[in-house]
């Protein structure tokens, strides 16, 4: 599968920059213990090569998914929302209300699956 741009994509978003910092609150597939609040984790969890039955594939449709922590739900929802925007126009939205409350660490979660399909 191709490497998704979600980093990239997020990090050049003036919506996002104003509510965190991206290069310290945005991780890939698990947040470092302690991490503090709000930050956002994402994941790829499922894909597909587009294959052709004349070629190989010239594409890949990968599934992901953006979960967002806070202390707050408005602060969760809030960025939650933002990083939608950003990534919508290049992502497919399939799920777009993710709404979870982490007993453990007593952080609200909100989050979205997407797919990207990414040329080769």
């Amino acid at each position: 599968m191709s490497f998704l741009p979600i980093f990239r994509t997020l990090k050049a978003d003036t919506a996002i920059s104003a509510l965190i910092d991206v290069a310290t609150r945005l991780h890939e597939d698990v947040a470092p213990h302690k991490t503090p609040t709000p930050y956002m984790v994402w994941q790829a969890i499922s894909g597909q090569a587009l294959n052709h039955l004349d070629a190989g594939a010239n594409f890949d449709n990968t599934q992901y998914q953006l979960m967002v922590y806070a202390d707050n739900p408005r602060q969760a929802y809030e960025l939650r929302d933002a990083a939608r925007r950003a990534l919508e126009s290049q992502s497919w939205i399939n799920n777009p209300s993710i709404n979870q409350y982490e007993t453990e660490t007593k952080l609200y979660a909100r989050g979205f699956d997407a797919n990207w399909i990414l040329e080769r």
